[in-house]
């Protein structure tokens, strides 16, 4: 497929109802998160979920969510982020400071479904760059890390990008590690990270084996900016969302040989795409957000949500004309196991707006039907290919979550405890 046919979407199916925001708009979304990511408040728990067979893992965010200037979710406090790598193993990985304005990385995973968890006294990184705050208080070290698989971790300390490939316990340089190959081997996985959690230390698409092994394309990439959501189908299509920061040239690549050759299409100016769920070479989806009105408060919501498909590779998107309301909220859109949508919405700490929900998409997008609702003050959602997740506590005296909800049809739900 050329580039040219990819470039045949209709951009008037967005240019009505999406427009771009004064760039100082952005920028201020941007320092705010920075700041509520490093301001010392606890993670936010983010969970991953790969397949039992084919699926590809979700790579962490490795930073905070958040929903607003001075409205950040209430977050679980003690277990981290959690990835479910396999039917019955787990990584759950969390930042905690060491030091004033030092910060240590840790790691812990289990084999039996949750039962047992390791300890993280050895699986752990302390972070190396300059320690302190700011002239605004905000420390000077940011790590973000992203799990990998059930045993490779990279964690990006300042200038430092770090691997390890035996459950944390060594830590290698990334740069000397990481295989280069002109396309991923038919062994690895691709990973999965999309723009409601950011794609944490990732800066271009990853894929690694079940040993370890971690890749990385060495072809000319489809942008020079990183990706803001990475989306593998189940038939082995690559789909990518870069966002540099301005919503005015976000681009869309697609790869149906393993990385090897891309092609790309932009959307219309202004189109806010928040998430990209492929299903196939020939069929994906777009879930574009309105941007805020032109003088309005960074994250205030204008226009209407819109959900764009394509069934022919992206040579032309069709507008479904979706019932989604509009949100502030933390949202995931993943194609489940049974080929319908699954929507996660976070809540906030709003008493009104704090239950976290799930919905599914049976119409290709056009209805979806809340199936779940989650009232547990945590606010935590979270999604990969083939599943979604909320979160949840039983004791409501003490905060952050102890459990995660996971379906992968929005029907049936399988309870996972996190470690204490």
């Amino acid at each position: 497929m050329s580039e040219r046919e990819f470039n045949g979407f209709d951009v008037d199916i967005v240019a009505d109802a999406v427009r771009q925001p004064p760039l100082e708009d952005v920028r201020t979304v941007a320092r705010a998160r920075r700041r509520w990511r490093t301001g010392g408040l606890a993670l936010g728990l983010v969970v991953a979920v790969a397949g039992v067979a084919m699926l590809p893992l979700f790579g962490n965010t490795g930073s905070s969510g958040w929903t607003g200037p001075d409205q950040p979710p209430v977050m679980p406090d003690r277990s981290g982020e959690f990835f479910l790598t396999g039917p019955d193993s787990a990584v759950v990985a969390g930042v905690r400071e060491a030091d004033e304005g030092c910060f240590t990385v840790w790691f812990r995973h289990t084999d039996d479904g949750g039962r047992s968890w390791t300890d993280d006294e050895t699986t752990r990184y302390r972070t190396t760059n300059q320690c302190g705050s700011d002239e605004e208080g905000n420390p000077l070290s940011n790590p973000e890390f992203s799990v990998l698989n059930q045993r490779s971790y990279l964690i990006r300390d300042g200038d430092q990008l770090r691997l390890s490939t035996d459950y944390g316990r060594t830590w290698a340089d990334a740069e000397q590690a990481i295989v280069t190959v002109p396309s991923f081997p038919a062994s690895a996985q691709p990973v999965f990270c999309q723009w409601g959690r950011g794609c944490g230390a990732l800066r271009e698409p990853l894929a690694v084996s079940s040993t370890g092994t971690v890749y990385r394309l060495g072809g000319k990439p489809p942008s020079p900016y990183p990706p803001a959501s990475i989306y593998p189908s189940a038939d082995g299509t690559i789909w990518v969302n870069y966002w540099p920061g301005d919503i005015g040239v976000m681009v869309v690549a697609r790869s149906v040989d393993r990385g090897a050759t891309w092609t790309t299409w932009q959307p219309a100016a202004g189109a806010n795409v928040i998430a990209i769920a492929g299903v196939s070479a020939q069929e994906a989806y777009l879930l574009i957000a309105p941007p805020p009105p032109h003088g309005a408060q960074p994250m205030e919501v204008g226009g209407t949500s819109q959900l764009l498909r394509t069934t022919d590779g992206g040579r032309t998107w069709a507008d479904m004309g979706t019932d989604l309301p509009n949100s502030l909220e933390i949202r995931f859109l993943v194609v489940g196991s049974d080929g319908a949508l699954l929507l996660v919405q976070a809540g906030n700490m709003q008493p009104s707006g704090n239950r976290s929900t799930a919905l599914i998409g049976l119409d290709s997008g056009r209805h979806f039907k809340k199936m779940r609702e989650y009232e547990r003050r945590d606010g935590g959602v979270g999604a990969a290919p083939g599943h979604a997740w909320l979160y949840g506590r039983d004791d409501m005296a003490v905060g952050g979550a102890d459990h995660v909800q996971v379906t992968a049809d929005g029907t049936s739900w399988t309870r996972l405890p996190l470690p204490d």
